[in-house]
């Protein structure tokens, strides 16, 4: 294993514990009476201002780039940014933060058969029976014996697991020459402008209280818990658009699991809270289905790169 892939697989797993973190401080603040519209919207907001100096650094000469990339920045900024924030902080607002990140790590399974559609090329029987156990797993996490589940909050999970899908497949482009600081930057800024207009119009309503905010018994100024969501923010998007560069959308994807266990621990420290049993056994059958769905695509990968070596010694053979 190389150095690119060792740094790569870091980055990445740095990146899944800001982005575990940032859930169970949000909720943190809900309860003081803050709002999801207010959260994101200051999360972006504080981002962008936090990136606008090293972003204009790193854009100094390269606006090109940008212009060039218009429409994968302006989607960065829509989908990755305010999408997968503002949907997985509202489901968070309904749900457990376990369960909401479980419904969000679905996305796996979405760029399975987006890449399918894509490149027409049908996935390894791995693949499906890897579909077929993290869908056993969802339903388990879902608890439907529970009547108290909330079906928007689950609906909420689910769409952010869309754009999620979108923030890998972007991410890993390596084709675009945009500096991931610039990237990121740039999306803050765009998804700051989304969620101003989402505020205003009251399809998010603004909140937002002064009071101390109770973190794992101890009370602290709010400053405190939005401060380290702004940075987290940052220091997840960066790491993960670099991570992903260096690993791919499907590894990288794969890996990002692993924010799933660092969210149910943070979430017990900081708000005693925890999935039920069997939404903890659903987890594994989701996680343990996704482990197959990447033995799929690998073995698809080795098959595809099979023939395309005999199509070129058949070629060499006519010539």
């Amino acid at each position: 294993m190389n150095r690119t892939v060792v740094m790569g697989f870091l980055l990445t797993l740095a990146s899944a514990f800001f982005f575990a973190v940032s859930g169970p401080i949000a909720k943190t603040m809900y309860e003081i009476g803050w709002t999801p519209g207010s959260v994101v919207l200051i999360r972006l907001a504080g981002s962008a201002v936090l990136l606008l100096i090293p972003s204009l650094i790193a854009l100094h000469g390269r606006w090109d780039e940008v212009r060039a990339n218009w429409k994968t920045v302006l989607t960065y900024g829509l989908v990755s940014m305010a999408g997968v924030q503002g949907f997985y902080f509202v489901a968070v607002e309904h749900l457990t933060v376990a369960v909401a990140l479980l419904l969000e790590m679905t996305a796996p399974m979405l760029l399975v058969f987006w890449i399918w559609a894509r490149s027409r090329t049908r996935p390894a029987t791995v693949t499906f029976i890897g579909v077929m156990v993290s869908m056993v797993g969802l339903l388990l996490v879902l608890d439907l014996r529970n009547s108290d589940i909330s079906v928007f909050g689950v609906v909420m999970a689910l769409a952010a697991a869309v754009c999620l899908a979108s923030y890998f497949l972007v991410s890993a482009k390596d084709s675009i020459n945009v500096p991931p600081v610039a990237l990121t930057g740039l999306g803050m800024g765009i998804g700051a402008l989304v969620m101003t207009v989402i505020v205003l119009a009251g399809v998010m309503p603004a909140g937002a209280v002064t009071s101390d905010v109770d973190m794992g018994g101890y009370k602290v100024s709010w400053i405190l818990p939005m401060s380290m969501i702004v940075v987290f923010t940052v220091g997840a998007y960066i790491t993960g658009i670099l991570g992903l560069r260096y690993i791919g959308a499907t590894i990288g994807s794969f890996l990002n699991l692993v924010e799933v266990p660092f969210s149910v621990i943070v979430a017990w420290f900081v708000l005693s809270e925890l999935p039920t049993p069997i939404q903890l056994f659903g987890g594994v059958f989701i996680v343990g289905g996704v482990g197959f769905i990447k033995w799929g695509e690998a073995r698809l990968a080795r098959r595809v790169a099979s023939r395309e070596v005999v199509v070129r010694t058949e070629d060499l053979v006519e010539v």
